[in-house]
């Protein structure tokens, strides 16, 4: 099931907090698009004077289709809203990745002064359990699995659908899935970027809200 109602009802919520002027990160994922599509057309119908940053080629792409003028990190003073999708969600902590863009999620996610999550009810859970993606340079990647293997023993580089071998980043990188309940999300977050090779991971523990899309409309976790 897709659950576009509910990502529809919790990007619409978010919506509500940006304001013409603004700079804002541009998430990546289904929900993340939903979002993306209500302010284009909310930038058109109010005139709005709104830049998106993106953090994937994706968003990019799809953003600019819609007439959402783009700027990179480098070109904006601030950012000062992001909103982003998550994978699993509780009231402390986010597991994000599973489109390979946590990278860039994160850089944007954490310089933005505000960054608001939005999902829809499946997402969300009592303990941080999952898939947590980890982005390694490839020279590194085997030492990296080595590490890893310290935390769980379910971990393998992600091999691409389309194309032989493993999925390539957006910045040249190879994505590790590592299977593991995450306890201590901000200690773990920490620890896991300590290990030779990693360029980041996909736990996220900064964040000021998450709106939950239901049917019936949305609710702040």
């Amino acid at each position: 099931m897709s659950y576009k109602l509910e990502k529809i009802n919790a990007a619409r919520a978010a919506l509500e907090f940006i304001k013409s002027g603004m700079v804002v990160g541009l998430g990546s994922g289904s929900t993340a698009k939903e979002f993306i599509e209500l302010l284009a057309e909310r930038i058109k119908k109010e005139n709005l004077h709104i830049v998106g940053v993106p953090t994937s080629f994706d968003t990019r792409i799809f953003a600019h289709k819609l007439g959402i003028r783009i700027a990179e990190p480098d070109e904006v003073k601030r950012i000062d809203i992001a909103v982003d999708g998550a994978d699993v969600a509780t009231k402390t902590a986010l597991l994000k990745g599973g489109g390979g863009a946590l990278l860039r999620e994160k850089v944007i996610a954490y310089a933005a002064k505000r960054f608001i999550v939005i999902a829809d009810e499946t997402k969300i859970k009592q303990q941080l359990q999952g898939k947590v993606v980890v982005e390694t340079v490839p020279f590194a990647h085997q030492n990296v699995i080595q590490a890893l293997h310290r935390y769980t023993k379910k971990v393998d580089y992600r091999s691409a659908d389309v194309k032989l071998g493993p999925i390539i980043t957006d910045n040249g990188n190879f994505l590790l899935d590592a299977e593991m309940l995450v306890s201590d999300p901000k200690k773990m977050e920490v620890e896991l970027n300590t290990i030779p090779g990693v360029v980041e991971n996909g736990i996220f523990t900064k964040f000021d809200r998450i709106i939950v899309g239901s049917k019936e409309g949305s609710r702040v976790l």
